[in-house]
């Protein structure tokens, strides 16, 4: 089932909870009855690479991109790759980077309306 979306995280650092709210949110935004844009979301416990945490977008087989991957922060090795990001990233973060990978033409309703709320703010465009 295409597209999707995998979520490897490292079972020994106990990230199952976390794993499972992002899932939520995959699905409460992407899981539209008419449009279907996530088919599917797989977890994947990993039991041999410590401090993993991976997000995948697959949009057919045999295909798969990352799109984020939480930098490990004890690695001496630079990490100059797009999706290398520091720490978890918030739920809105990771729905942009799965949406700009698979449906760059979907608007996410609120989330993208609060980009332009804040072009519109008086004070802010006092500060600036």
């Amino acid at each position: 089932m295409y597209p999707k979306v995998i979520i490897e995280y490292c079972a020994k650092c106990k990230w199952h909870n976390r794993a499972v709210w992002y899932l939520q949110e995959i699905l409460q935004t992407f899981s539209d009855p008419e449009k279907n844009l996530v088919a599917e979301v797989a977890l994947r416990p990993s039991y041999d690479s410590p401090g993993t945490f991976v997000v995948r977008v697959a949009a057919e087989e045999g295909q798969s991109k990352i799109v984020y991957c939480r930098r490990m922060k004890k690695s001496t090795q630079p990490q100059t790759e797009l999706y290398h990001y520091d720490g978890f990233p918030d739920s809105k973060l990771l729905k942009n980077l799965i949406r700009n990978e698979l449906f760059p033409e979907h608007g996410l309703g609120h989330l993208d309306g609060q980009a332009n709320i804040l072009a519109d703010c008086l004070p802010c465009q006092e500060i600036e």
